[in-house]
């Protein structure tokens, strides 16, 4: 088993799509990086951090004095307000701007980047065997189909990981390097009382969310290209379902079936902020629902490439 993956893994990296995907990662890293240092260095110059919070003050009125707000709406507009207000009280600026923690938030959602190209790498891992006609040769091996499967689904996952560290550990540097650990706290409130918010757990708890849409979409992927042996459709109809899947929700949230479908549940930092796409979902629930289509998806997979006749 380990020599197939080492085997997949040469033949990924002898892709020249493979390197372009890592250079992509890292480009939409330093690029926005560069603009947020100019943007910040700009604004310091023009306005205080004092200004900016009371502008800021100003706004939420403005927003709280209009009509058809929902009480969610409400509450968040005073919550910031009181944050707002306790910084210029007690003399405490903020870090959303110009620091490692506020870059780090920025490029966590460049792990959509990342998903995305593990999506590609695992719908085409398969059915590029089968256009190209290498399948034939590979089935020769005395190793069972199950085992060359297996191969190809952790490699995909490997490369997706690696593509995950090298997002971190670029954004890091180049955070580091353009605002430094930078100054002031984040807050928040907890139960009435404003409290300094725990950045980096809450960071930490970002990306393990994001895990959700990650495998999911992998093993979707992976799905499609393994039993119709198209990369294009595999593609095609993993990046539609991610970008139409709130709007799907959306239309089947007055049924009851949309609590039993993995797309209301894929998304799983819909949890940090408490509220749910659907009333009536927890996170233990939305890990069981996943866990099922994972199987599902899984068994189809392997059926699929079990029976296959490659000699057509």
């Amino acid at each position: 088993m380990l020599k197939l993956i080492q085997n997949e893994w040469m033949k990924l990296w002898y892709k020249k799509g493979t390197w372009a995907m890592v250079a992509l990662v890292i480009l939409f890293i330093i690029g926005p990086g560069i603009m947020l240092k100019y943007y910040d260095t700009k604004n310091s110059e023009d306005i205080s951090w004092k200004e900016t919070e009371q502008q800021a003050i100003n706004n939420y009125k403005e927003m709280l004095a209009g009509d058809d707000l929902t009480p969610a709406d409400k509450t968040y507009f005073e919550e910031q307000i009181a944050i707002s207000e306790y910084r210029l009280a007690h003399d405490v600026p903020s870090q959303n701007e110009g620091s490692l923690a506020s870059f780090m938030s920025f490029t966590s959602n460049m792990l959509k980047l990342v998903t995305l190209f593990t999506v590609i790498t695992a719908a085409s891992i398969v059915s590029s065997e089968f256009s190209t006609g290498t399948i034939k040769m590979l089935l020769t091996r005395p190793m069972s189909r199950a085992k060359i499967l297996t191969s190809k689904l952790i490699t995909t996952f490997i490369f997706g990981l690696f593509l995950f560290v090298v997002n971190v550990v670029v954004s890091v540097i180049v955070g580091f390097l353009l605002f430094g650990n930078g100054t002031g706290v984040e807050l928040e409130m907890v139960n009435g009382q404003i409290a300094e918010k725990a950045v980096w757990s809450d960071l930490g708890y970002h990306y393990l969310l994001s895990g959700g849409d990650f495998v999911m979409s992998t093993l979707f992927a992976f799905l499609v290209g393994s039993v119709f042996r198209s990369s294009s459709l595999a593609i095609g109809l993993t990046m539609f379902l991610s970008f139409t899947g709130g709007m799907i929700v959306m239309f089947l949230s007055r049924y009851e079936i949309v609590k039993y479908i993995w797309l209301t549940h894929s998304n799983l930092t819909q949890y940090e902020s408490g509220n749910p796409v659907t009333e009536g979902i927890t996170m233990p629930f939305s890990l069981t629902v996943l866990a099922i289509y994972a199987v599902i998806f899984l068994v189809i997979s392997y059926t699929s490439f079990m029976k296959r006749d490659v000699t057509a």
